[in-house]
Parts: structure tokens; C-alpha cells; sequence
């Protein structure tokens, strides 16, 4: 984020209130996914329908990347550049994201049926491949408000040859699932902001080849 003039405190505070305000942003777009994992009496044994909820998230995500963005130019527009970016984006980011979930579901079964069995030497290349999917579908939310459709492979591209970065936002959204597993309320309001905001620069980095040069959308002005 840029530089910003005023009392330290005065910063402190503005960059405390935006990130809660993406949070509340977060959990009111993720309502529906909450509320599935709220009435699942199993949740580990119904994985495959909570993951292909979760790609609700997507849009979300994508969302937040860009009240971030928004952050930069005017703290006080996060909130509205967050809802804007969910609303035009929000088919894209949607099918983005119910495709990555539809293949980490497939990989997941057949890592299940691999493991134990003679086919177990596969198991790795499995893994890789989930995490892949993973780090692949971040970059492509992240680059999809800023590059046209034909740049997105090359995208996922940049995503895999920045594999520490990649393991980087892995290891983030990691930790962010399992706060939110152990302690909903933690992991709810307080740290969905600060982790995709790490994810986020790790993600612009990525893309600087891409979007170098390459003028930003303007937000909305209040």
C-alpha cells in the first residue's frame, strides 16, 4: 500500500477499519457457504458437497483483491469498490472458481482410492496437482478484473514458475482454513482480510510481467 500522510495512529486505524470492513464484506458474500458448514452435521464426511459450495467464495475473493487495489488510491472506497468488483465479476469468478472446485473434488476421490493400494505411487503427483489447481485458480481470481481472457493462461503460467510465492499463499490459506475450523469466530471476522491481503501482494508480484504498463481500472468515487 502506498505511503500515506497524517499521525501514525490515524494510518493504524484506517487500515484497522478497511480490513474489517473487507471482513464483514467477506463473511456477508460467504453467508451461504457458512451457513452450509453451520447445518453439516459431518463435515469431513460431506467434503465434496462443502467444497463445491465454497466455490461461492470465488467471487468473494476476487472481490476483496480489488478493494485492496481501491485501498491505494482512497481507504474510505474498499467497501464500495468491494461490492462493484463482486457484482461484474461475480459470473466470471463464479465459474473460475466451480471449476477449480469440480477438479479439486475429482483429485481428492482419486487420491482416496489411490493411497493403500498398488496405485499408491501416484498419491504425490495428486497432491501436486490439488495444490496446483489451488495456487493456479488464486492468480487467475486475482488477474481476472485486469487481464482479458486470452491473458489468463498466461497467468496460470506465472503462478507456477513463482512457486515459492505459490507455496507462500498455500501456506497462508492453510493456516486461514484451519483458524476457521478450530475458531470460527477468529477466523470469520478477524484474519480473512490480512491473509488475502498477503496472498494479494504475493499474487501482484507474480503478474508484474503482465501488467506492467498496463493502466488499472478506476474504481468508484464516492
Amino acid at each position: 500500500m502506498r505511503e500515506k500522510t497524517g499521525l501514525p495512529y490515524d494510518t493504524v486505524f484506517t487500515t484497522v477499519y478497511a480490513g474489517l470492513r473487507v471482513n464483514l464484506c467477506l463473511l456477508v458474500a460467504g453467508l451461504p457457504v457458512v451457513v452450509a458448514f453451520t447445518v453439516t452435521a459431518s463435515p469431513l464426511a460431506a467434503w465434496p458437497f462443502l467444497t463445491g459450495v465454497s466455490a461461492l467464495c470465488g467471487p468473494a475473493v476476487t472481490a476483496a483483491f480489488a478493494a485492496f487495489e481501491a485501498f491505494d488510491d482512497d481507504p474510505q472506497r474498499t467497501g464500495r469498490a468491494f461490492w462493484t468488483a463482486y457484482r461484474t465479476g461475480f459470473t466470471r469468478s463464479l465459474g473460475i472458481a466451480a471449476a477449480a472446485a469440480a477438479g479439486v473434488v475429482v483429485l481428492v476421490v482419486d487420491l482416496r482410492l489411490a493411497a493403500g493400494t498398488a496405485f499408491g505411487a501416484v498419491t504425490p503427483m495428486l497432491v501436486l496437482l490439488i495444490a496446483l489447481v489451488v495456487t493456479v485458480t488464486t492468480t487467475v481470481l486475482a488477474a481476472g478484473r485486469q487481464l482479458p481472457a486470452r491473458a489468463l493462461l498466461a497467468a496460470a503460467y506465472l503462478s507456477v514458475r513463482a512457486w515459492h510465492l505459490a507455496l507462500v499463499n498455500l501456506a497462508v490459506l492453510g493456516v486461514l482454513l484451519a483458524v476457521i475450523a478450530v475458531k470460527p469466530a477468529v477466523g470469520l471476522l478477524l484474519l480473512p482480510a490480512p491473509a488475502l491481503y498477503l496472498v494479494w501482494v504475493n499474487t501482484r508480484h507474480t503478474l508484474a510481467p503482465l501488467t506492467a504498463g498496463r493502466p488499472r481500472r478506476a474504481g468508484p468515487r464516492t
